[in-house]
């Protein structure tokens, strides 16, 4: 799976802090992934960061959870968007977003549930 993360236009809208997501499937989960590379500055202010996930067909993706650890200088992170492809089928899904990752701003949640296709669903508690 191709993995594309756009960070947002906001003031201080990149993270330090470590991210991790979860992809929803129609016949299983990818299990919670470090979004990582080595070398490279991610997730920063109108920035895309790319990743290259291994792992088994998870069937057509409905959700997607997004969550980051609050650490590093720079907690907070305004998501833009994210977008995943599956190399072998091409099929490519968008999460749209348009919100902040953070303790004091926006729903003060250190993680969002996105839907394929932009149905929005917040959840309040951690699952």
């Amino acid at each position: 799976y191709l993995v594309t993360v756009k960070t947002g236009d906001r003031f201080a809208a990149g993270t330090d802090a470590n991210v991790f997501l979860t992809i929803y499937g129609a016949t299983q989960d990818s299990g919670k992934r470090a979004l990582v590379k080595q070398g490279e500055n991610l997730f920063e202010r109108k920035q895309l960061s790319i990743f290259e996930l291994e792992m088994t067909d998870l069937g057509k993706i409905s959700k997607i959870r997004i969550e980051h650890d609050n650490s590093g200088a720079g907690g907070a992170w305004f998501l833009d968007f994210i977008t995943i492809t599956n190399k072998t089928t091409a099929d490519k899904y968008t999460f749209p977003c348009g919100e902040w990752l953070d303790k004091k701003k926006g729903n003060k949640q250190l993680f969002r549930v996105l839907w394929a296709d932009g149905e929005h669903v917040t959840e309040t508690s951690e699952q």
